[in-house]
């Protein structure tokens, strides 16, 4: 975290663009205190041309500590960031904090970290599903779905299992769907019902990969395949047909039909080039999962084509889900994830943001080399908050992350905890993005 972080406190943190807003500063350490009659406050617009002989004036104001803050008022100008400085009247800076201008579509949203991709001991992962969910909060997640290979019933153990507690933590249904004679992964990410259950024979009680398909799916499948026509060519007729419908019953069970991990590399590549490309062209899939738990040559490969059919035109709404296996330890966890600029933190207002692009897909390797890809709206403004507010949120995560590990252990206390917890992210989310 940032050393200014744990020094002041700027806020709002976002603002609206070319209005006047009033912003405060406050110290949070005798060290920094507001001690002095008066400081020089400048913003300096971080895209615009200051140093030219037609620059904007870069703004500046005298201010006077009031009850140990500061606080000015200005039109931020454009959608970007801006650099906050704090000077003595001598000329010393003393501190350089940021707040972000933003148009109104992207005001009105607030910023969630989830992973759609996540696997538990009832299929091949390591951590019983609820385990995995605290452990996410642990990490700074705002909401995460269990979605085990072929089954969906272990995500709702988990959902099940927390709901007494109302959390703001928000665990959501899922499944990684394996039709029968098809080897595209596609996430059912909070759907109201199993595509595995309708496509194939599941039994619940035993993990079986070759769980046998149901008659009535694989009719439908055989009888799509037969009137699909003028496909490219490496597209199999009958994998395309499983595929929509597949695709077609997530919608209808309310869900977010995610195409995942084309370039795993199993024995070859898990989906061929020629039906990755089909499908990003045609945007058959609500979404893309741009980067997951893999090596970063098959991310790259998967990169290096969504940056290929950007450039043909083509519109790809992309996520980043860690495929993780376990959160222990763990090399994936918590380094391939998505930020989702949604107006709540509700499975409507996440899907809806997904699809319409207000993503952005992470390769979290640590402050110094996170990756970021989407557009650069989404990145710029990824970046500025992963930076400036999203260390501040996490930080209030981890107590309850633990504390929901504790109440699934049996302690007593950890109920009582966390209910003092409850809203806290919620008022900073306030605090930072509200507009006055």
């Amino acid at each position: 975290m940032k050393n200014e972080l744990y020094f002041y406190d700027i806020f709002p943190k976002a603002v609206p663009a070319g209005r006047e807003i009033s912003v405060r500063i406050r110290s949070l350490s005798p060290h920094t205190a507001f001690t002095l009659e008066e400081y020089v406050l400048r913003v300096y617009p971080m895209t615009y041309d200051i140093y030219s002989e037609t620059r904007p004036p870069v703004f500046e104001t005298a201010v006077r500590p009031e009850q140990g803050e500061l606080s000015f008022s200005h039109a931020f100008p454009g959608e970007q960031e801006h650099s906050v400085r704090i000077y003595t009247r001598e000329g010393v800076c003393l501190a350089r904090l940021a707040v972000y201008s933003l148009q109104p579509d992207l005001m009105e949203r607030r910023p969630f970290m989830g992973d759609f991709h996540v696997h538990s001991c009832c299929s091949d992962g390591k951590e019983a599903p609820e385990f995995v969910a605290a452990i996410y909060r642990e990490y700074g997640f705002d909401f995460m779905a269990v979605t085990d290979h072929l089954r969906r019933r272990p995500s709702l153990r988990a959902v099940d299992c927390y709901r007494p507690l109302n959390l703001d933590f928000q665990i959501y249904p899922g499944e990684e769907v394996h039709t029968y004679g098809n080897n595209v992964h596609i996430i059912n990410f909070a759907g109201d019902f199993s595509v595995n259950e309708e496509a194939r024979q599941i039994d619940n009680n035993i993990f079986d990969w070759e769980y046998p398909p149901r008659k009535e799916w694989e009719e439908q499948a055989r009888a799509l395949a037969a009137e699909l026509k003028d496909l490219p060519e490496g597209v199999d007729p009958f994998v395309h047909a499983s595929c929509l419908l597949a695709l077609k019953r997530i919608r209808e069970a309310g869900g977010l039909g995610i195409f995942c991990h084309p370039h795993w590399i199993a024995d070859v590549y898990n989906v061929p080039d020629a039906f990755t490309r089909f499908y990003l062209e045609k945007g058959f899939a609500d979404a893309f999962e741009l980067i997951g738990g893999q090596t970063g040559l098959e991310n790259q490969m998967q990169i290096a084509m969504y940056q290929e059919m950007l450039a043909k035109g083509a519109r790809i709404p992309v996520v980043s889900s860690s495929d993780s296996h376990g959160t222990v330890n763990s090399i994936c966890f918590n380094q391939m994830k998505t930020m989702v600029f949604a107006r709540e933190n509700t499975r409507e207002e996440l899907i809806s943001a997904v699809r319409e692009g207000y993503t952005a897909a992470l390769d979290d390797k640590g402050p110094e080399d996170v990756q970021m890809y989407s557009s650069y709206r989404m990145v710029s403004y990824g970046l500025f908050l992963y930076h400036n507010y999203f260390p501040l949120h996490d930080a209030l995560c981890r107590e309850e992350g633990r504390l929901m590990r504790a109440w699934l252990g049996g302690d007593s206390v950890a109920e009582e905890q966390l209910a003092a917890l409850k809203g806290q992210t919620v008022r900073m989310m306030e605090k930072y993005f509200s507009e006055q």
